[in-house]
């Protein structure tokens, strides 16, 4: 083990990093709570070009190095105004997703700092990242790979809860549309096209070819329109609409397709009289298949039966995405009990977190030959 953690120590700190704003790309007041808590608890940091804060402990080749990762930020507005506490559970945005990870990690590196760093087998770089949710497109990790200068023996990427894991990569385009038109009155102008009506059979063209895609690859592909806008009035033609959405793939062939079927919409749209359309890709997550599972997956699954915990693979999009289609081993796992991800009711079980503590111990003495 690699010492008791202090529930009051990890009170204090997620409190702070909870209140603290932290959107994606604009992490850095929360960066700079922990940058004052290592430097309270001795503990050497450093920020790059991405916004990220690393912990660089132990000494070793790169690829040997263990990496540890946590994404600061959080979605929407990047922070609530109060967490609270009740019936065994805080609550708040943020918490489960990332900030309950990033506390843990924080503490750890401060008790490997003091008590464990000569001891270590394996260097160690804990890596705050920034960039993971919404329009961050992975940012702080594609940094952090740019930057490392080979292949780690493992990223072990902090995310959600325990009940599932993820060892590949759930791959993403996202885009924005946007139409203009001349506008107009709705009856004296009748006749002349609206952006709003563009922008629906554009929508209504790009379900078409997602649901050819959907079919070759059942159960394997998700499309999601996020928003939409525009209009000026109820008897007006629309002058100017917008719209995202995205698309999901297990694999990146559909990705490819769906692109690819998405321009040739746009080019024949664009050839309407009047009619300005746009339609860019604002982020691409790599769909990536997992890289060396048979020593990794057993680990993690050892790992959390350890502490009493039932885990199921599941795919998703997280920071290994990009460390996947670099070619690093690359896991993701939680570090407690938690749900209703991405609301204001969002929560973590307040006894899961000492399990979580429970898991750091055990991966630092299994990789890290870390024992106290």
């Amino acid at each position: 083990m690699i010492g008791s953690w202090s529930r009051q120590d990890f009170l204090a700190l997620i409190g702070k990093l909870a209140k603290v704003k932290g959107p994606s790309l604009g992490e850095g007041p929360r960066r700079e709570v922990l940058e004052d808590f290592f430097h309270d608890s001795g503990v050497p940091c450093e920020t790059d070009r991405a916004g990220n804060l690393l912990v660089k402990l132990g000494k070793g080749p790169v690829e040997e190095t263990v990496v540890f990762d946590a994404h600061m930020d959080v979605v929407q507005e990047g922070f609530t105004d109060t967490v609270v506490y009740e019936h065994g559970r805080m609550k708040g945005l943020g918490l489960a997703d990332n900030l309950t990870a990033v506390t843990l990690l924080a503490l750890f590196a401060a008790v490997i700092q003091k008590d464990h760093v000569h001891a270590l087998k394996r260097p160690l770089t804990i890596l705050f990242s920034t960039g993971e949710e919404g329009h961050g497109n992975l940012n702080g990790v594609k940094q952090f790979i740019d930057d490392f200068g080979g292949s780690p023996y493992l990223f072990l990427c902090f995310d959600l809860g325990f009940d599932t894991y993820s060892i590949s990569g759930l791959g993403s385009s996202r885009y924005e549309l946007t139409v203009r038109c001349p506008g107009g009155h709705s009856w004296d102008d009748y006749g002349t096209p609206g952006a709003i009506d563009v922008m629906m059979h554009f929508l209504a063209s790009v379900s078409r070819v997602f649901e050819e895609q959907s079919a070759k690859h059942p159960g394997s592909l998700s499309f999601n329109i996020g928003s939409v806008h525009g209009g000026e009035g109820i008897n007006s033609i629309a002058g100017n609409a917008k719209a995202t959405f995205e698309f999901r793939a297990v694999s990146p062939e559909p990705l490819a397709i769906l692109e690819s079927e998405i321009e040739n919409i746009r080019v024949n749209m664009d050839k309407m009289n009047d009619v300005a359309l746009c339609c860019t890709i604002t982020g691409r997550r790599p769909a990536a298949l997992p890289v060396n599972p048979e020593r990794i997956e057993p680990l993690v699954r050892d790992v959390l039966r350890s502490i009493g915990e039932k885990t199921t693979e599941r795919v998703r999009s997280t920071n290994i995405n990009a460390t996947l289609a670099s070619g690093w081993p690359s896991i993701c796992m939680g570090l407690c009990t938690c749900g209703r991800f991405h609301t204001s009711e969002e929560f973590v079980v307040m006894d899961s977190i000492e399990k979580g503590w429970g898991v750091l111990s055990e991966l630092s003495k299994r990789l890290l030959c870390v024992t106290r």
